[in-house]
């Protein structure tokens, strides 16, 4: 139930280029908005790279990297499924 002050601040600065799913998602919104989880979780690569940097992550113990969405060319926007 702990918030930072900057997670409701983050919202408030880049919220109206976020694509949340339908229904009500307050603790989604917090957690993606929450700047303690901001720094190194994301990695951006060509597509044709993906499969050779999750291959390096899992040999260097992250077990759980996975891709979870793709760029596209467009208005800056994220669409959270």
């Amino acid at each position: 139930g702990f918030v930072t002050g900057a997670s409701d601040r983050n919202w408030q600065s880049y919220g109206h280029d976020v694509r949340m799913p339908a229904g009500e998602h307050m603790n989604l919104r917090k957690l993606l908005t929450d700047p303690q989880t901001s720094g190194g979780l994301l990695v951006a690569c060509a597509p044709q790279a993906a499969e050779a940097v999750l291959n390096r992550f899992r040999a260097e113990g992250f077990a759980d990297a996975a891709v979870i969405g793709r760029m596209e060319a467009g208005a800056a926007v994220v669409n959270v499924n």
